[in-house]
């Protein structure tokens, strides 16, 4: 078995790095709002509460691999860990590819700090750097899917580029790492995908159609490219589309992490999702989630996979 490497959002979580927060949380109670909180957390509960995340992984035979112990020995990479009170939020500065790490360039110039942190950790775990993305372009790591079937899927919005959706997708069909790559036009003010859409297993897709239905599209294989409709495809495509309302996506319904075909992990709240989860076969374990998501964001911004089959 590979070390490193994903087949989609859906598959068995074999390993996964994660940032366990300390002390940089101050920072963002300091100043909520430049680091893009809420509001400030209560920093004891909220390292509590990921620490649940993390005994849970390790629970379902997942490998947690923490990256201040990644980078111990790095000692200025270690200490820039603890200016980055949005570090939590790990899967944002890169995603893994077969090839090795895609590193971003944020498009919050606050959280420019974390790339090299990661791109230490990556390399302290041995995985190649794939791709690196400079100035001027932006990109985070929550606007990024890889979906069944070597299908990418990515969003342009206030936080990202053209250019380095076109790089991505570039990279990825010529390594014929995906097949077909899919740019979403999301409206302003929408930063991530994975706030609203995300793949579930066995081909299920939760999206939340206020925002989701009727966007601007491109679709683009080695041969061809074609505007359509993001939600269209998912049904012409045998997807099962899981719909959730406004308030259901406020309450980050749409952030699951898959472990396996049969488990997802969540945040507590939105009994109705999951319910239709569970009906799907899918168990879900919950985690309390009043602090973390306070940094607005949710467990699948939380979890950078390394590896899954």
């Amino acid at each position: 078995m590979p070390s490193y490497g994903i087949n989609h959002e859906s598959g068995t979580l074999k390993r996964v790095m994660v940032h366990h927060p300390g002390k940089e949380l101050e920072l963002a109670n300091a100043n909520p709002v430049a680091h893009h909180f809420d509001m400030p957390v209560d920093i004891k509960r909220f390292i509590s509460d990921h620490q649940e995340l993390v005994d849970a992984l390790k629970d379902a035979g997942v490998e947690v691999l923490l990256v201040r112990d990644l980078i111990a020995d790095n000692k200025e990479m270690l200490e820039q860990s603890y200016q980055a009170p949005n570090l939590v939020f790990v899967r944002d500065s890169s995603t893994m590819t077969s090839d090795g790490a895609f590193l971003f360039r944020m498009g919050l110039p606050s959280r420019r700090i974390e790339t090299p942190v990661i791109s230490a950790a990556h390399e302290a775990n041995g995985v190649p750097i794939a791709l690196k993305m400079e100035e001027p372009e932006t990109f985070e790591g929550g606007g990024f899917a890889v979906l069944e079937g070597k299908t990418a899927v990515a969003g342009l919005c206030d936080r990202s580029t053209q250019g380095a959706l076109d790089q991505m997708g570039d990279s990825l069909l010529e390594s014929r790492l995906s097949d077909l790559w899919i740019t979403i036009k999301m409206p302003k003010g929408i930063v991530h995908i994975d706030g609203e859409f995300c793949e579930l297993p066995g081909k299920v897709a939760l999206t939340h159609p206020e925002v989701m239905n009727d966007l601007p599209t491109t679709f683009r294989t080695r041969d061809e490219t074609w505007e359509g409709s993001f939600v269209e495809w998912l049904k012409e495509d045998g997807w099962d589309i899981l719909e959730i309302t406004d308030q259901e996506c406020f309450d980050m319904a749409a952030n699951f992490v898959t472990i396996e075909k049969d488990l997802a992990f969540h945040y507590t709240g939105n009994p109705r999702v999951m319910k239709e989860a569970n009906e799907r076969g899918i168990d879900v374990v919950q985690i309390p989630g009043e602090e973390m998501r306070k940094g607005m964001g949710g467990l699948h911004c939380m979890t950078c996979p390394v590896l899954r089959v």
